[in-house]
């Protein structure tokens, strides 16, 4: 004999409510923008009325922030499970540098609601808390790297870690609107600059002006093919 399902808890109730409400929020936000969102849009898409919406959120403001909170820690989440279990730095670039690219195109038109909506300068300022979370990941396995001589010291952390999240930031931008491209080719290339300005800085002195004219030169030619994968026609 089947059992019968026990009936929602008053806290799982609340909860699927406050479910059905963010998502609501996320597709017209997505279809309309921050500014052309009403309330009572988000309303008609929960199955809700207005009223209700209000109970679990006060203004459209809040909703937007408790939809980016929402947003930012999933990502870190899921980039912390990317990168879980892999020792090596250089291995752990690269599974962080794939996640993010490939969350990139996947969620575009997320990632552009999040950063251009002309939102409460205090929406503004949790962005960057959440944002400072997130590429805490990068640094932890910089550092990593850094004490095991796996990579340089010389280059500031946030330099370095703007190159790593612009470079794949900007490939990402390309890809979506040029699906033939490939984000593998943009990490491969990404993960090699990386490890090739390492051994520059670690590497005995050229002997000769030819030696370190032959090595500018294979230098140029990764970062040109970087910027050749990244770059848009």
């Amino acid at each position: 004999m089947k059992l019968a399902e026990a009936a929602p808890t008053r806290r799982q109730k609340v909860e699927l409510k406050e479910q059905a409400i963010m998502e609501a929020a996320r597709d017209a936000f997505l279809e309309n923008g921050y500014d052309g969102t009403r309330m009572a849009d988000i309303a008609r898409r929960a199955g809700i009325a207005e009223g209700t919406v209000y109970l679990y959120f006060r203004t459209k403001n809040d909703l937007m922030r408790a939809f980016i909170a929402g947003f930012w820690a999933d990502l870190t989440e899921h980039a912390i499970i990317a990168v879980e279990g892999i020792d090596a730095p250089l291995a752990a670039l690269s599974a962080l540098a794939t996640f993010h690219i490939e969350t990139l195109i996947e969620r575009f038109d997320i990632v552009q609601l999040t950063q251009s909506e002309p939102v409460h300068p205090k929406t503004s300022q949790q962005n960057r808390e959440y944002m400072r979370t997130y590429v805490q990941v990068f640094d932890d396995i910089w550092r990593r790297g850094v004490d095991r001589c796996i990579f340089e010291s010389e280059t500031p952390l946030w330099l370095v870690r703007d190159i790593f999240f612009g470079t794949l930031e900007y490939s990402a931008r390309t890809i979506k609107f040029h699906p033939e491209r490939s984000a593998k080719l943009v990490v491969e290339n990404l993960i090699m600059v990386i490890e090739q300005r390492h051994r520059a800085l670690n590497a005995e002195p050229p002997q000769t002006i030819a030696n370190s004219d032959a090595f500018l030169d294979r230098l140029e030619t990764l970062v040109d093919r970087l910027e050749g994968v990244a770059g848009s026609q």
